[in-house]
């Protein structure tokens, strides 16, 4: 009995060994997963986070610069930019601008931390005919110089749109030129609809193949498009040549010389231990946190590259929605209450 005793004693310890020389050898997620991290968000281009081709495709489905906020920013979408490097899907907000009657073109932005612009691409739709001609421009500093595509489609809807996506519905047209004001996101920074949520972003295989098979891209062309070259009919985007100043960590084609010193200063920080890093990082800074306030509150988000931020409701014109921070969600939205 004895003997049994002891040979039960030493399995206990052996195991207890063993288990204690594993915990001590394996690596800690908590610090080398940031790492990994903040490599990948340095090394992988910001044009790989939105396909021109296949949002020249999504150009042909939608009728209005809503619908086009909408479709990009719901999950499933083909937005899959993460321009402040934090592993979740960035916000695309969109503005009509030109002439509702023949020339209509829908401006896509991204705010990668607070009170900085930068713009992603430009979409604009000119009347030929009963044909609607597409022309897709990317911006220099994310997609360099002629990243063009353009294509054309029917005008009006071959089938009446229907609400597919979820939450409160919103403004369908048949036709892009239909009279209507013109389209202003009322979303900003750290304020969003209830639909869009921080989605992690796709890794560039995953992407590819989603992107590829959501949208047939056959008829797409590289390039300017010819009828909207030859018609010289002038509309001016208020966004072009906007440049966030601050806050962009993925590497880009043309950076300015401030966006080089701002990922320059970002990087040896990071190596260095500042900055905070990977996970850690949210939309209101790469260290922020978030606090609840009363529901019958109405405040301002107080996210910055290096602050806070708080978690507020609030009512527009356009519905209801949250100021959120990392990875609280709006909790509800409703159009033209």
């Amino acid at each position: 009995m004895r003997a049994l005793k002891i040979a039960i004693i030493m399995i206990l310890v052996l195991n207890g060994v063993t288990s204690l020389y594993s915990w001590m050898t394996k690596p800690d997620p908590a610090t080398d997963f940031p790492t990994q991290v903040q490599e990948e968000s340095v090394q992988l281009p910001a044009a790989e986070g939105l396909d021109l081709a296949a949002l020249t495709a999504l150009t042909k489905e939608i009728r209005s610069g809503q619908e086009l906020e909408r479709r990009l920013n719901e999950k499933g979408s083909i937005n899959n930019l993460d321009l402040n490097g934090d592993q979740k899907v960035d916000y695309l907000f969109v503005r009509e601008f030109g002439d509702v009657n023949s020339k209509i073109g829908y401006s896509l932005t991204v705010e990668p931390v607070k009170d900085e612009v930068q713009e992603v691409a430009s979409v604009t739709v000119e009347k030929n005919g009963n044909r609607a001609e597409i022309q897709v421009i990317g911006n220099e500093q994310i997609y360099g110089d002629q990243a063009i595509f353009n294509d054309s489609t029917e005008i009006e809807r071959e089938k009446p749109p229907e609400q597919a996506s979820a939450g409160q519905p919103y403004p369908m047209y048949n036709n892009y030129f239909y009279p209507r004001p013109l389209w202003f996101s009322p979303w900003h920074f750290g304020f969003y609809p209830a639909y869009f949520a921080f989605f992690p972003v796709m890794g560039r295989s995953t992407y590819v193949t989603h992107v590829n098979r959501t949208y047939n891209t056959g008829s797409v062309k590289r390039g300017g498009n010819s009828y909207q070259r030859s018609s010289g009919k002038q509309i001016t985007n208020p966004n072009q040549g906007k440049v966030a100043n601050r806050g962009i960590s993925r590497s880009l084609q043309k950076p300015t010389n401030t966006q080089k010193k701002f990922q320059a200063t970002r990087n040896r920080n990071l190596r260095s231990g500042g900055f905070g890093s990977g996970k850690t990082a949210g939309r209101s800074g790469l260290s922020g946190s978030s606090s609840g306030q009363s529901r019958s509150q109405v405040g301002t988000s107080r996210g910055s590259f290096f602050g806070s931020s708080s978690s507020v409701r609030r009512s527009t014109p356009f519905g209801s929605g949250s100021v959120r921070s990392g990875s609280i969600r709006s909790r509800s939205f409703s159009f033209g209450k």
